[in-house]
């Protein structure tokens, strides 16, 4: 038996909400550790996460996440939010662009200086609820 993948509809896409954040003031080898710890999971779980990372990435991608629940519930203000469940469907972490420096060292010469920054792309999904059908 063979299953076709199904054709994404309208309402698939509603229950989507992207956000994007350019231009991150962290490298994406740190952001990527955090990521990986949330990864596949509930948003309301990997909140609690984030709560205790102590590293400063944590915080950065909380906020996003919290915007991405802002995102959805203003695209679906006619659903009532707490029928869902919130799954990470996708999280990004690439690199963005770098500042370069030159740090003057000893015997005359220069150091390069590379200050990294990170773009996030964070996707999630919301799931109807089943009261025992």
């Amino acid at each position: 038996m063979i299953i076709k993948n199904k054709k994404q509809t309208k309402s698939d896409l509603r229950l989507r909400s992207v956000v994007n954040l350019k231009k991150i003031s962290s490298s994406p080898r740190k952001l990527r550790l955090i990521t990986d710890l949330i990864r596949t999971e509930k948003v309301e779980d990997s909140i609690l996460k984030l709560n205790f990372i102590k590293k400063k990435g944590s915080i950065l991608i909380k906020k996003i996440l919290l915007s991405a629940m802002a995102n959805w519930k203003n695209k679906n203000f006619e659903k009532d939010i707490s029928n869902y469940n919130f799954y990470i469907e996708k999280i990004l972490v690439n690199q963005g662009t770098q500042l370069k420096k030159i740090r003057p060292a000893p015997k005359g010469r220069g150091v390069k200086i590379r200050k990294r920054y990170s773009n996030i792309y964070i996707t999630i999904i919301g799931k109807l609820i089943n009261y025992g059908t």
